[in-house]
């Protein structure tokens, strides 16, 4: 994370955001979930040495949460990750896997005592 990302509210981990809740006594967390592609260049395999693109998407949520002042902070967390090119039943189990590690984060919340709306992938 750069200075200037910092300055306008994001923060690294998500254990940094609710512990600002914590210590705020209020909390309240309404996740963005979202799917992006992202591109990955790599070398072809074959002797000719040509660049390949291979097309990737990530799981990911955005958590934000206001501050006293209405600044924002916001997380952003990676879930989960596959190829574009998957069958429906392989993404199927990712976005299985994803949902399974944000039930754990909405756990965490529960036992912060932090209200949030949850939603699935």
């Amino acid at each position: 994370m750069t200075t200037k990302e910092s300055k306008k509210g994001y923060m690294e981990r998500l254990e940094d955001l609710i512990a600002l809740a914590i210590s705020r006594n209020k909390g309240q967390f309404e996740p963005k979930l979202r799917k992006e592609i992202v591109k990955q260049d790599t070398l072809a395999e074959e002797a000719d040495k040509q660049k390949a693109v291979k097309n990737w998407y990530l799981l990911m949520a955005d958590f934000a949460l206001t501050g006293s002042g209405g600044e924002i902070r916001t997380v952003t967390k990676v879930y989960a990750f596959g190829d574009i090119n998957e069958t429906g039943a392989e993404e199927e189990v990712i976005r299985s896997i994803a949902n399974e590690r944000l039930k754990l984060d909405y756990q965490r919340f529960r036992d912060a005592g932090i209200e949030y709306l949850e939603k699935r992938f």
